[in-house]
């Protein structure tokens, strides 16, 4: 028995990997017609593979109906051979589903009445099953949707979140307007946000726990809250999405990401109930996102411009903030000058003093410290005493060529060969 079943997930993975449409919804007829595929087919299959947006999110690009491990462990492979064997009946779909409903409710009765339990488990599992092969033998139908998200549920609940994961994204990607959506993106988003914790905790990868994936936690925690807000921008998660997810990349170190999700969701949610914090949190990626002097200074100058929109859109949370928000534009104001004051040293070490003092001004004005500024003014008074502009080097070298301002020209009209002379 034992070498049958490893025989039998060899083959399965064999023939996942290199794509063969016996394990596609309705393909089992192709392959017996050797390989004549109709356009229908093809247009079952093309439903699940990651559209042009999500090829272009490097967070996005997945295969909706793609194997996952778990459909290959000893309880879901039959389950997955199956449905992806059956062709399409429309009284089979129907039996399934009025089947697999029926388990479904009688799970959910066990659940409420016994929250802490584990029986009704199995149930869902089971009625996972079922729910999988109506959909897969009712495609295109209201069957196929609703089991696509009944089949979700009830991986939800028999604690299987990557199966569970996996059959709402089949449910939006055949789907985009269904009436599930806004319960599949709750779900999506809980899902999301237990991986991300969970990872804080361990960092080891997962063989057996049908809660989480085998590896990538973080990763795939944020390609899925990403995808939410893609998918559904205008939906009830779609804000929520936005914030864990720059939360997430700020944990992570990746400041850029960070600062993106966070002005996302600071443009295009302005009745979030984030705002205040995304506003905090995006000037705290822009100031980590600096590199100092010698790289970009736009997230500097970003953090600028946001600091001032605190202050002015949130009076009265920036008041709570105010030592904070005062530590934040001294490190800013300070980074600036230094910024203005390299650019200052490069003029001064050309001779160009004109440039040296027009910074050390700029500098001047934009400091606050007094003492600092009274040092600058008289170093601006030193340099105003100065030349503009340096000396002209090899003079006589410079004074060869053409006078750009003479009067007479070197080119006559009508003639292309002076300049030549």
């Amino acid at each position: 028995m034992r070498l049958w079943f490893s025989l039998l997930t060899s083959i399965l993975l064999i023939f996942s990997m290199s794509g063969c449409k016996v394990f596609n919804p309705g393909g089992m007829s192709s392959f017996l017609s050797k390989g004549k595929e109709s356009t229908y087919d093809k247009e079952r299959e093309d439903r699940f593979k990651p559209g042009a947006d999500e090829i272009l999110d490097p967070l996005g690009a997945r295969n909706s109906d793609r194997i996952v491990l778990d459909d290959l462990s000893p309880s879901q492979i039959l389950t997955t051979l199956e449905a992806r064997m059956g062709g399409v009946d429309p009284e089979m779909s129907e039996k399934y589903f009025l089947e697999a409903k029926t388990l479904y409710n009688s799970a959910i009765a066990k659940m409420d009445a016994d929250p802490e339990g584990t029986e009704f488990q199995d149930d869902f599992a089971e009625a996972a099953r079922l729910f999988r092969l109506a959909a897969s033998t009712g495609v295109d139908s209201d069957i196929e949707e609703d089991s696509f998200y009944f089949a979700g549920e009830s991986y939800f609940f028999a604690d299987r979140y990557v199966q569970a994961n996996r059959e709402f994204e089949k449910l939006i990607a055949a789907y985009g307007g269904t009436r599930h959506i806004d319960q599949a993106e709750l779900r999506r988003y809980s899902i999301a946000v237990y991986w991300l914790e969970l990872a804080d905790a361990t960092v080891l990868p997962n063989l057996i726990d049908a809660k989480r994936p085998k590896s990538g936690l973080v990763n795939e925690g944020q390609r899925v809250l990403n995808r939410i807000r893609i998918d559904d921008p205008t939906g009830q998660f779609a804000d929520d999405a936005a914030f864990a997810l720059g939360k997430s990349f700020l944990k992570s170190k990746k400041y850029l990401d960070a600062a993106d999700a966070f002005e996302d969701l600071r443009k295009n949610y302005p009745g979030s109930k984030h705002q205040f914090a995304a506003h905090m949190l995006e000037l705290e990626a822009w100031l980590q996102a600096y590199q100092g002097k010698e790289y970009d200074d736009k997230p500097l100058e970003k953090a600028d411009d946001l600091l001032k929109n605190i202050v002015r859109v949130f009076p009265r949370e920036s008041e709570k903030e105010l030592a904070y928000l005062e530590e934040q534009a001294a490190k800013i104001q300070k980074q600036t000058a230094e910024r203005d004051l390299s650019d200052a040293m490069f003029y001064k070490k050309r001779g160009q003093n004109r440039a040296y003092k027009q910074y050390l001004e700029k500098i001047a004005n934009r400091y606050q410290n007094q003492e600092v500024v009274e040092e600058i003014n008289k170093e601006i008074e030193r340099v105003a005493e100065l030349p503009p502009t340096p000396d002209q080097s090899m003079k006589w070298l410079v004074d060869i060529f053409p006078n750009p301002e003479v009067a007479k020209p070197l080119i006559n009209s009508g003639d292309n060969e002076t300049i030549f002379k």
